[in-house]
């Protein structure tokens, strides 16, 4: 079971709140499960500027906004890509089902004219991933912003066969569409952060 923070990483990657009246609509989300490993491929619309949007998931202390679940976050230090090693962890359950995650990413930072990416890449042995990627793209769309995530996962643990894949599928997806909610709510509502702000 994972998700990206992003991921929540690559998530992740959120149980916090609506986007309101005009929520984010999901185009297109898939998760797919095949020899332990999870694929999730999705594509949104948000009613937001793309660089208000990639502002909300470039600040690492919106982590916990995004998601709820998320117990711990800190910045280790500076990575030589320019970016930053983030551990977190969280609190995942499904049905009766419940365990703490930890994961130690790469996180990398684009803004752009158009909005920005942000990339996740698990660093392998460092917690309960042997990979994982997650990656966030938002473009400018008239005034709103398309949004591309994609993210791959391979947890270390594994799921019980009363869980199964098919739940933990259902489950990633929810959260995926919630994280997007929560994106596109603060991108209209900025909070102060708890971490530095990796943005620039």
């Amino acid at each position: 079971m994972a998700r990206y923070p992003v991921i929540c990483s690559l998530l992740a990657v959120a149980l916090c709140g609506a986007a309101g009246a005009h929520a984010a609509s999901i185009d297109h989300l898939t998760v797919a499960e095949g020899a332990g490993r999870y694929v999730i491929e999705m594509r949104a619309h948000l009613s937001v500027r793309a660089g208000n949007a990639y502002a909300v998931l470039a600040d690492l202390g919106n982590l916990r906004s995004i998601n709820s679940d998320v117990r711990e976050a800190r910045i280790l230090g500076r990575s030589g890509a320019g970016g930053v090693e983030l551990y977190t962890v969280f609190r995942a359950c499904v049905l009766w089902y419940c365990r703490s995650i930890r994961e130690t990413e790469e996180m990398t930072f684009a803004r752009s004219a158009a909005g920005g990416e942000v990339d996740a890449v698990v660093l392998p042995g460092s917690g309960d991933f042997r990979s994982g990627h997650a990656r966030w793209l938002f473009r400018a769309a008239g005034g709103g912003t398309d949004l591309e995530a994609t993210a791959e996962l391979e947890p270390t643990f594994r799921v019980p066969p009363l869980v199964g894949p098919w739940l933990v599928k259902r489950w990633l997806r929810a959260e995926t569409e919630r994280a997007v909610a929560n994106i596109e709510a603060l991108a209209r509502s900025p909070v102060t952060s708890s971490l530095p702000r990796t943005a620039r």
